[in-house]
């Protein structure tokens, strides 16, 4: 344990509003970063995004950085410029004193950092049960890990996560282990650890986003099975105009989640125009989706492929779609065929994601 001087550097103190509830002082210790420029930066856990707050200079190898968080922890990210690139690292903060050290390892610029605070504890254990489990996966630097295996990599992680029912690191740590999965039954078992946190952290504001976020994706998932009525929904089309599925009532029609930039949209895309056109003089329709809010590129695309079906679009980046994520829909390309009656007969989603099986059911709603 290093032992901490007098000596420090002050940065100017952190006095955003959005953090103004729960001080902390940073102190951190590191022999291989005198000199250079040190950048803090928050996670927005409505957009997973860091946000810069606050830089200093390492002076005589401490630093020394204070401000206020809206909420008891957070996950924070040091950057720093190390021979022409941006290297960081990741850990979560604490409201009060935080003390660690950090260095630059090696000439590949690797930056680490050591803490003995307890939500640092929890997140290196966490991350000890992913790597434990994926090592074996990981190929040129990269892991290659399963939906299976991601969702037993889950139920472990989640199993750790009970020790740590009254820490708010704990449930941060939950909202993003949920991030890495849109599985019904990862959901659910999310739900049920939640259940255990104490009051005061299942009801803060990321309890109750996760609660409703997980919530949603299994109620939207399970309506938009096979057998389920099919959802109203209302959206511009290519023209901007008003654009109703109910319009389409008493007829079969596709609904076809894509965009311009998914490349497996792009690899299915001339098998679907090849069905439309077999079919369409029998009734079939298509209402193509563009999740995207690059309109120019769409229109471009629409023009390009000459697609002459209904082509709409929430005009949107896909994390905020609203229409897509209603019918459980996570990543594209994903299908569905709905009949004349309104009612879901084919979900591309449950049980043919390269649509070998679409034709046929096409056939079989049409006679």
């Amino acid at each position: 344990m290093k032992t901490w001087s007098l000596i420090v550097v002050f940065c100017l103190m952190i006095n955003i509003p959005c953090f103004s509830q729960y001080s902390f002082v940073l102190n951190a210790f590191s022999a291989t970063l005198t000199g250079k420029k040190i950048y803090l930066s928050f996670m927005d856990f409505t957009t997973l995004r860091f946000v810069r707050v606050d830089s200093c200079v390492v002076t005589n190898n401490l630093i020394k950085m204070q401000g206020k968080m809206t909420q008891p922890a957070s996950l924070v990210r040091f950057s720093v410029l190390h021979k022409g690139k941006s290297v960081a690292s990741n850990f979560f903060l604490d409201s009060g004193i935080n003390n660690f050290n950090m260095e630059l390892i090696n000439d590949r610029g690797l930056l680490k950092l050591q803490s003995n605070s307890k939500s640092n504890h929890i997140d290196n254990e966490l991350k000890n049960i992913f790597n434990a489990k994926a090592a074996s996966t990981k190929i040129n630097g990269y892991y290659q890990v399963t939906a299976a295996l991601n969702s037993e990599i889950i139920a472990e992680q989640m199993k750790a996560l009970h020790a740590y029912k009254n820490n708010f690191t704990a449930i941060l740590s939950l909202y993003l282990i949920g991030k890495t999965t849109t599985n019904v039954g990862d959901a659910k078992k999310i739900l049920t650890t939640l259940a255990i946190f104490e009051d005061s952290i299942r009801n803060s504001e990321i309890g109750k986003k996760l609660y409703d976020e997980k919530l949603a994706l299994i109620t939207n998932t399970e309506s938009s099975k096979i057998g389920n009525k099919v959802k109203e929904f209302v959206i511009n089309d290519i023209d901007n105009k008003k654009f109703n599925n109910n319009d389409l009532k008493g007829q079969n029609y596709l609904i076809v989640f894509s965009a311009t930039w998914c490349g497996p949209c792009q690899e299915q895309l001339p098998r679907l125009k090849e069905i439309y056109k077999n079919y369409k003089s029998k009734g079939l329709k298509v209402v193509y989706f563009n999740n995207d809010d690059d309109v120019a590129r769409w229109k471009k695309h629409v023009q390009l492929n000459k697609l002459d079906w209904i082509n709409v679009s929430e005009r949107l980046k896909p994390s905020v779609s609203k229409i897509q994520k209603s019918f459980g829909v996570y990543a594209i390309p994903t299908c569905l065929l709905v009949n004349k009656d309104g009612m879901i007969v084919y979900n591309s989603d449950q049980m043919d994601t390269e649509l070998y099986q679409l034709e046929t059911y096409i056939k079989k709603t049409l006679e």
